[in-house]
């Protein structure tokens, strides 16, 4: 499956997805794993997620959650939820309704958490 196929039936999905990936694309190089439920950005493991919650749950949800696994619970970004995956893993949840949803303190967690993989699997 294509990252197209993918948003499929999911416009305004699709046009927050190209904001995520434009943030992304600026960081390095990075792979995409499109599954049925998410779609996984790798840079050798991965380091961020993005899925539909319109697919999983009824009524008004965001057009799209970025999902960010830390070693810790971050306080920085206001999160939808955070919880705690394994003794030292946490995955944060972050709507995005409208591109500004990306802001610039999300970016740099992003890119934080790009360069602490990369550095990792180097």
């Amino acid at each position: 499956m294509t990252a197209e196929q993918f948003f499929t039936n999911f416009p305004r999905s699709l046009d927050l997805y190209t904001s995520v990936e434009n943030a992304i694309i600026a960081l390095g190089p990075y792979s995409v794993k499109v599954t049925k439920s998410q779609i996984a950005f790798l840079a050798d493991k991965p380091f961020a997620y993005v899925w539909i919650p319109g697919r999983y749950q009824k009524g008004n949800t965001a057009p799209l959650v970025l999902s960010l696994p830390l070693s810790y619970r971050d306080e920085t970004v206001v999160w939808k939820e955070v919880y705690q995956v394994r003794k030292s893993a946490y995955m944060h949840h972050k709507e995005l309704w409208t591109a500004e949803d990306l802001d610039q303190k999300l970016i740099d967690l992003l890119a934080h958490i790009y360069q602490e993989v990369r550095s990792k699997h180097a």
